[in-house]
C-alpha cells in the first residue's frame, strides 16, 4: 500500500544523517547569460558557471527572491524581491552589491526581461483598470514612472531583438494547480506591432501555450501540445517561425513538466523536476546542469521554535487545571494559571490531532498518524506511561472525538459523517450512525451514558430531525418529525429534559426595499422537551388561593421536598428518584396535592406491636468530609486538618490546614482500589513556593497515606493517619439512593416540545452547568437559562463564541480562558507560553506532503481520483521533499501534486513566509503622467483623478473632497514639505503614508511658484474600488453612446456578496433601459448565482391600472427586454454557472470566449499541522441528463468575439473600443427592432352597473 510506502519514506529519512555531498536540487526560476546561469535556490538568489559547478550567493538577505532576469550585457540581474512587504522590482550588479528598489505600487510585480533598449519589462495587476485584468509595463532600471505597453491587459512579455514586436499571453496561469487543463482560460500566445498597432494570434491549441521568448526572429514558447498522440501531455518547449509562420516541437520530455524556461545566447534554461537543464538550439539537445551549493544549509537545520500561536484545537480537563491541545504535530497541556505548558508526545514527522481529555481526568484521547493512517489513541494525561492504540481500520480521516462520562466508552467519526464507537478497554468498534447530507452527527452522550441524542437526516430529506440512540439495545429512535431543521440536542444532568434547537420561527418576514423578494431571518429558537411523561411542567400556570396555617405549613414541607427531588446530582443521576432517607414517603393526591401515607393499623387488643426495624447505618466509604489527622516531624506531634470534596467522574479536590502551612490540592479518587491521591503547590514564583503530594486509603472513618512536602530546602515524607469528623460520620450516616436507570417515553416524544424564550438570533452551542442549568452560544455571548426560573431570565456568562464545558460542569473554556460556568462570570487566558518544539523541518515536510495526499485521496469528490493514479503520485511528490530546501519549495512540491487531479479549485494555501516587514503605500487614485520642470527634471502631473460616476459616493477621489478640489492637469511637488523625486516612480514619495493625514503641495505649474497651494487628505491603502468604479462607468457611458441609450451595461465582479450587491444596485438605474447587457468576464465567482438569474427573469404577469398616475407593471421590478451575457476566459466557478444559467433560461445570447470551467465546489476540510491547508473539491456539477458538464470546459458563448486587442486599442477605458461589447449592443438592438418589447394598452373602463361580466374580461 501507498500508506506503508509513504511511512517507510518517512522513516528511511528521519533515520538518514547528514549526507556529504553538497549537490543541489529545487533550483528554480533560472536565467541564463553570457557566463553563468542565475537561479533561486532556498529562497535566494546564486550564480553558477553554465558548465555547472560551485555555485556562489548573490542575494542573503530577508525575504524571498524570484524571476531573476540578465540585463543585455550581463553585468546587472533584475529580480522580483519581497523586502518590505510586498512584491517589488530590484536590480543588482552580477559581482554583488546593494541591491536598488525600481517600483514602490503596492501590487506585486512580476519580472519578465530587460527590452532591447535596457528598461524593464513586467507585468501587474491593480495598477489600471480592473483588477483581475492584469497589464504589460516597462520602466527604467533606474526607476521612475512605468509605461503601459499598448496592449489593454497581459502577461508573460517579450520584445523581439529589433524592437518591433511585443509576444505575450493575455493573462497568466503558469502557478495555477491544473495541468492538462483545456478550459477558457487557457492562453495562446499573441504578438503586437508596436509600429503598426497591429496584432496576430500565433497559437491557436485548445491547451496551454505560455512563456513566449524571442530568440531572433523565432519565437519559443511552452506548451503542453504534443506531436505523438500517445505521448502524455507535458510541457514542452515548441517554436514559431515569424517569417514562415510554422510551429513545431523542440524538446520531448515525457516524464516531468518543463517549468520557467529563460533564453539567452543560443541555449535556453529551463526547471525540470528539481533540475536545471540548458537546451542548446542549434543541436536540440538538452543537459543537466550539475550545481554544487556551498556552506550549510540553515533552512533546514533543526531548530527550535516558539509555536503558541499555532494551537489547533482544545479540550480542558475535569478540574479545569489544565487545557489539552495541539500544535505543530504535538499534544500538549497548559496550566490555567500556573506552571508552562507540557508537550507530552514529542514526536518528529508525525501528527497527533484533536486531543480529548477523559472525564476521570487520566487519559486524553487523539488520534496519530504513526502507523501511516490516523488512528486513534489514548495516552496517560500526564504524559507518563504507555499509549495506547484504539483503533486499526486505517479507515478515512478520522475526526470529532468524544468520551462518555465513565471514561469508559469513546465515539469518534470520520470523513464519512460515520459515528464510531469504541470499547476503552478492549478497542471493540460499534457503528452508531451516518449523517447522509451534510457535515458529521452533532452527538450529545447523556450523563449517565445510556444515550445518545443526535440530529441526523435522511436520504429522502434534507431536514434533519433528532435522534436518540439507545447505547445498551443498539437502537435508534427518531423522536422529531423532521419538518423542520432540529440541531444542538443536548440532555440535561438529571435525566429529565432534553433541549435542542429547531428552525421553526417564521413570525417575522424580511421585506426587500427595492422589489416584492422576501427572506425569513432569525428562525432558530430553543426547546426543551421532557425526557418522561412524568417530568412537571416548571411552568404551569397558578391561581393564588388562601389556605389555613397548617396547608402553609404542609406546603412549606412540600416544597422543600420538591426542591430536593429536583436537584441535579452533581455525578448527573436521575433527579427525583427517592426521598432522602428518614423521610416518610409520600403520594400524591389526583388533584396533585400530596398527604402522608395513612398511618399504620393499630395492633388488636392481646397483640404485640412488631419490633421496630435495626436501624444500623454502614460506615461511610467515600473521602468527602472533613479528617482530624496527625503525622510526626521528628518527635513532635502535628495534627492538620484535611477536607476533601468530590466531584463527577472521581475528580477530588481539598484542603489542608496546620499551624505552620495551608494549601489546596487536587487530584483524583478510585472508588475501586479506596485510593486518594492528591497534588498541589502553594506560594509559586516565590522563595517560598513549595510543592505536596498525598497518597491516602480511606477505608469507612480512618484514612491513612503517606505525603510529601518539596520546598528550596529539599523534600519532606510524611506517614499520617486521621479519622473522619465527627459531624460528617453522623451526617453521611444515610445511606445514599441507588442511581435509577435513565428512561426516555419515546410515545408522545415531540408533543410534549415547549419552547424556551431565549431569543431568536442564532444558536451556535449548547451545554448544562453543574446547577442543570442550561449554557448556550448566541449572538457573540455565552449565555445562561435555568427551565425552573419562574422569571424565565436569560443571563449573559461572558462575551464569547463556542465553548466546553468540564465534565462536572463547573467551569467552561472558551477562547482559551477559563470561567465559572454561571452568570457574570470572568476569566483568564490559560497559559500557553513558552510552548518550544525542536523541529526538524524534512521530516516536518514529509508529513505536510503526506497529509495534503491524504487529504485529497480522503476528501476529493470522486473516489477514483479522475483516473489518475493518485498512489503513484503520492510516491512521486513526497520523494521530492528530500530535494526541498525551503517551505516555498514544499508549497511548489504540493501544487504540483495536486495538479495531477486535472480539476478545478484544487488550491494549497502555503505559509512560506520570507517577506520583510509590511510598509503600506499611501494611495491617491491618480493615473500619473510625467512633464519636464524648468530645471530639466522630471514633475509628476495629474492626468486623471480616478473615480466613479457623481452618484458613486463610495467612490469618491480623495484629491475631489469638497475643499480639496485637487483638479487634472494640475502638479504634486511635494508632500509632507518634501520634494517629489521626479526620478522615482510617484508611489515613492508615500512610502508609510497608508490611513495617515497628509500635506500635498499643488501647483498649477511644474514649479514651486506663488501660485502653490496646500491640501491636506488621508491617503488610501488601496484604490481598487476607486478603479473598479471607473472602469464601470468608462463602460456603461460606452454601451450607452454606442446604442443610443437603448442598452443599459451591468458589470458583475463574482457571485458573492460584492458581486450580488453590485448586481443589484446596478440595475436600479438600468432596468428601465429597453435591453441589458450583463458582462460576467473577470467574475471571480462566489455562490451558485440561483437569485442572479430570477431577479433578471421576471417576465410581467399582468399590470394594474390606476387613475390619474401610470399603470403598474407586475411584477414592478422586472427587465422584459432582451438581454445578452458578456463571457471569457477568466469568469469561473460561479462565474461559469451564471452564462450557464443564463443560458438555461433562455434569457439571451453569451458573447464572447469560452468560460474558465471550474464547477466543481470546495466547503471545508481539515488543514495541516504547520498552519498551511489544502483545498479539495468535494462537489461536482453534472446535469439533468446524466452527464458531467462545465468542468475542465467551460461555458461556450453563443456567438465568439476574440479581444483582439489590435482592434481594441487598449479599450474604452484607455479610449479604445471593445469588440464583444460592439457585438452585443449589435445583437441587442437588432432584437429590439425585430420584437420591441411594449405594453398592451389599457382597456376601456369595466361597466358593472348590470348583472354580469364580459367573457373576455372573466
Amino acid at each position: 500500500m501507498l500508506t506503508s510506502y509513504l511511512s517507510a519514506i518517512v522513516a528511511a529519512a528521519l533515520s538518514a544523517g547528514p549526507t556529504t555531498t553538497p549537490d543541489a536540487s529545487m533550483l528554480r526560476y533560472p536565467d541564463i547569460g553570457r557566463e553563468d546561469i542565475v537561479f533561486v535556490y532556498a529562497g535566494n538568489l546564486w550564480l553558477v558557471p553554465k558548465v555547472g559547478g560551485m555555485a556562489r550567493p548573490l542575494t542573503t538577505a530577508a525575504g524571498a527572491e524570484v524571476m531573476p532576469r540578465f540585463s543585455p550585457d550581463g553585468n546587472k540581474i533584475a529580480f522580483v524581491g519581497n523586502y518590505d512587504g510586498n512584491r517589488d522590482i530590484y536590480v543588482i550588479p552580477t559581482v554583488g552589491g546593494s541591491p536598488e528598489r525600481v517600483t514602490h505600487h503596492p501590487t506585486g510585480e512580476l519580472m519578465n526581461e530587460w527590452t532591447p533598449d535596457g528598461s524593464l519589462l513586467f507585468s501587474a495587476s491593480g495598477m489600471e483598470g480592473i483588477a483581475r485584468a492584469g497589464r504589460l509595463y516597462k520602466v527604467k532600471e533606474t526607476g521612475g514612472l512605468p509605461e503601459a505597453m499598448p496592449v489593454p491587459y497581459g502577461a508573460n512579455g517579450t520584445i523581439s531583438p529589433d524592437g518591433e514586436w511585443l509576444a505575450y499571453t493575455p493573462h497568466s496561469i503558469d502557478t495555477r494547480t491544473w495541468k492538462r487543463y483545456r478550459g477558457g482560460m487557457q492562453t495562446d500566445v499573441w504578438v503586437y506591432n508596436l509600429h503598426s498597432n497591429e496584432a496576430k494570434r500565433v497559437t491557436d491549441y485548445e491547451g496551454i501555450d505560455t512563456l513566449p521568448m524571442w530568440g531572433g526572429t523565432t519565437l519559443y514558447y511552452l506548451s503542453d501540445n504534443t506531436t505523438d498522440p500517445k505521448a502524455p501531455h507535458k510541457l514542452n518547449i515548441w517554436s514559431w517561425d515569424s517569417k514562415s509562420g510554422t510551429t513545431k516541437q523542440v524538446t520531448s520530455f515525457t516524464d516531468e513538466d518543463i517549468k520557467w524556461p529563460a533564453i539567452g545566447d543560443g541555449e535556453i534554461v529551463f526547471q525540470k523536476g528539481t533540475k536545471l537543464m540548458v537546451l542548446d538550439l542549434g543541436s536540440g539537445k538538452s543537459r543537466t546542469v550539475e550545481v554544487k551549493i556551498p556552506g550549510d544549509r540553515p533552512t533546514v537545520r533543526t531548530h527550535t521554535e516558539d509555536v503558541s500561536d499555532e494551537l489547533q484545537g482544545s479540550s480542558i480537563s475535569p478540574s479545569a487545571k489544565r487545557v489539552a491541545v495541539a500544535a505543530r504535530g504535538d499534544i500538549w497541556t497548559a496550566p490555567a494559571e500556573n506552571g508552562v505548558p507540557r508537550n507530552l508526545t514529542r514526536t518528529d514527522g508525525i501528527a497527533e490531532r484533536t486531543p480529548a481529555w477523559s472525564p476521570d481526568g487520566k487519559w486524553i484521547a487523539y488520534f496519530d498518524d504513526s502507523t501511516g493512517e490516523y488512528e486513534l489513541w489514548a495516552m496517560p494525561a500526564d504524559g507518563k506511561g504507555e499509549k495506547k492504540q484504539l483503533t486499526k481500520d486505517g479507515g478515512p480521516f478520522k475526526t470529532n472525538i468524544q468520551w462518555f462520562p465513565d471514561s469508559k466508552k469513546l465515539i469518534y467519526q470520520d470523513k464519512t459523517a460515520t459515528a464510531y464507537l469504541v470499547d476503552f478497554e478492549t478497542g471493540e468498534r460499534k457503528t452508531i450512525d451516518k449523517e447522509p447530507w451534510d457535515g458529521a452527527l452533532d452527538i450529545s452522550i447523556s450523563h449517565d451514558g445510556a444515550f445518545l441524542a443526535y440530529p441526523k437526516s435522511l436520504p429522502e430529506r434534507r431536514t434533519a430531525s433528532i435522534w436518540v440512540y439507545d447505547v445498551a439495545k443498539g437502537e435508534s429512535h427518531e423522536v422529531t418529525s423532521g419538518e423542520f431543521n432540529d440541531n444542538n440536542p443536548t440532555f440535561d444532568r438529571a435525566g429529565d429534559w432534553l433541549y435542542f434547537t429547531s428552525q421553526r420561527g417564521f413570525g417575522k418576514a424580511e421585506y426587500g426595499e427595492l422589489d416584492e423578494t422576501w427572506v425569513y431571518q432569525d428562525t432558530v429558537r430553543g426547546y426543551a422537551v421532557p425526557l418522561r411523561k412524568d417530568v412537571k411542567n416548571p411552568w404551569l400556570l397558578e391561581i393564588d388561593e388562601e389556605k389555613g396555617k397548617d396547608a402553609k405549613k404542609d406546603d412549606k414541607s412540600d416544597d422543600k421536598k420538591d426542591e430536593k427531588k429536583d436537584e441535579a446530582k452533581p455525578d448527573g443521576a436521575g433527579a427525583g428518584q427517592g426521598a432522602p432517607a428518614g423521610d416518610r414517603p409520600r403520594r400524591r393526591r389526583p388533584s396533585g396535592e400530596i398527604q402522608d401515607e395513612p398511618k399504620p393499623a393499630e395492633p388488636k387488643k392481646d397483640e404485640k406491636p412488631a419490633a421496630p426495624a435495626a436501624a444500623t447505618a454502614p460506615a461511610v466509604t467515600g473521602p468527602a468530609g472533613t479528617w482530624n489527622c496527625t503525622t510526626k516531624e521528628g518527635e513532635t506531634v502535628v495534627t492538620f486538618t484535611l477536607v476533601v470534596t468530590l466531584g463527577d467522574a472521581g475528580a477530588a479536590t481539598a484542603k489542608f490546614t496546620s499551624e505552620k502551612q495551608n494549601g489546596e490540592l487536587t487530584g483524583h479518587w478510585d472508588a475501586e482500589a479506596k485510593k486518594l491521591t492528591l497534588t498541589g503547590k502553594n506560594g509559586a514564583g516565590t522563595d517560598k513556593e513549595m510543592s505536596y503530594a498525598l497518597e491516602a486509603t480511606v477505608d469507612g472513618d480512618a484514612i491513612t497515606g503517606n505525603a510529601t512536602a518539596t520546598g528550596k530546602d529539599g523534600e519532606t515524607k510524611y506517614a499520617f493517619t486521621g479519622t473522619r469528623a465527627p459531624a460528617d460520620a453522623k451526617k453521611d450516616e444515610k445511606k445514599p439512593e441507588p442511581k435509577k436507570p435513565m428512561t426516555i417515553d419515546f410515545d408522545g416524544f415531540e408533543g410534549r416540545v415547549i419552547e424556551l424564550p431565549l431569543g431568536t438570533t442564532r444558536i451556535s452551542g449548547m451545554g448544562v452547568n453543574d446547577k442543570n442549568q442550561l449554557i448556550f452560544s448566541q449572538g457573540g455571548q455565552i449565555k445562561l437559562f435555568d427551565i425552573k426560573d419562574k422569571k424565565k431570565e436569560v443571563k449573559k456568562v461572558a462575551d464569547g463564541g463556542g465553548f466546553q464545558l468540564t465534565a462536572d460542569g463547573k467551569k467552561l473554556l472558551s477562547g482559551l480562558q477559563i470561567l465559572d460556568a454561571s452568570a457574570g462570570a470572568t476569566g483568564k487566558p490559560i497559559v500557553t507560553q513558552p510552548m518550544l518544539k525542536e523541529i526538524n523541518p524534512k521530516h516536518e515536510w514529509k508529513q505536510v506532503v503526506k497529509d495534503a495526499w491524504r487529504i485529497f485521496r480522503d476528501y476529493f469528490y470522486d473516489p477514483h481520483m479522475h483516473g489518475v493514479d493518485w498512489n503513484g503520485v503520492g510516491e512521486r511528490y513526497l520523494a521530492m521533499v528530500d530535494d526541498a530546501n525551503s517551505r516555498e519549495d514544499v508549497s511548489y512540491i504540493i501544487s504540483e501534486m495536486i495538479s495531477e487531479l486535472n480539476v478545478g479549485h484544487a488550491y494549497y494555501n502555503g505559509r512560506d513566509g520570507g517577506g520583510g516587514p509590511n510598509i503600506s503605500i499611501g494611495m491617491l487614485g491618480v493615473d500619473w503622467e510625467v512633464a519636464i520642470g524648468p530645471d530639466g527634471k522630471n514633475v509628476y502631473r495629474f492626468k486623471h483623478l480616478v473615480a466613479g460616476a457623481p452618484w458613486d459616493v463610495d467612490a469618491r477621489n480623495p484629491l475631489q473632497e469638497l475643499g480639496v478640489n485637487v483638479k487634472e492637469g494640475e502638479y504634486l511637488l511635494a508632500v509632507n514639505g518634501l520634494p517629489v523625486n521626479g526620478a522615482k516612480d510617484p508611489w515613492a514619495a508615500f512610502e508609510g503614508m497608508s490611513g495617515k493625514t497628509v500635506e500635498l503641495t499643488i501647483g498649477t505649474n511644474p514649479v514651486m511658484d506663488d501660485k502653490v497651494r496646500q491640501v491636506v487628505v488621508k491617503p488610501m491603502g488601496g484604490e481598487d474600488n476607486l478603479r473598479y468604479r471607473d472602469w464601470i462607468e468608462a463602460n456603461r457611458r460606452y454601451v450607452s453612446e454606442k446604442s443610443g441609450g437603448k442598452v443599459g451595461y451591468i458589470y458583475v465582479p463574482s457571485t458573492a456578496i460584492d458581486g450580488q450587491s453590485d448586481l443589484v444596485r446596478q440595475f436600479q438605474g438600468e432596468q428601465f433601459k429597453q435591453a441589458l447587457i450583463i458582462d460576467d468576464r473577470w467574475n471571480s465567482g462566489g455562490q451558485i448565482p440561483s437569485r442572479f438569474i430570477e431577479m433578471l427573469n421576471r417576465p410581467v404577469t399582468n399590470y394594474w391600472a390606476r387613475r390619474d398616475q401610470h399603470d403598474w407593471i407586475w411584477p414592478g421590478n422586472s427587465h422584459n427586454g432582451p438581454k445578452a451575457m458578456l463571457i471569457n476566459g477568466l469568469a469561473g466557478s460561479g462565474g461559469d454557472m451564471f452564462p450557464w444559467l443564463f443560458r438555461h433560461e433562455k434569457l439571451g445570447p453569451l458573447v464572447g470566449t469560452r468560460t474558465w470551467g471550474g464547477l466543481v465546489g470546495i466547503s471545508g476540510n481539515p488543514g495541516m499541522i504547520d498552519g498551511s491547508g489544502v483545498r479539495v473539491p468535494v462537489f461536482g456539477f453534472y446535469e439533468k441528463d446524466g452527464t458531467w458538464g462545465i468542468e475542465g470546459h467551460g461555458v461556450d458563448p453563443t456567438v465568439e468575439v476574440l479581444d483582439d486587442p489590435g482592434v481594441m486599442k487598449g479599450g474604452p477605458h484607455f479610449g479604445g473600443v471593445d469588440p464583444q461589447m460592439d457585438k452585443a449592443v449589435e445583437l441587442l438592438l437588432a432584437e429590439l427592432a425585430r420584437a420591441p418589447f411594449t405594453a398592451p394598452v389599457r382597456p376601456a373602463y369595466p361597466n358593472r352597473s348590470g348583472f354580469g361580466i364580459k367573457p373576455e374580461d372573466k
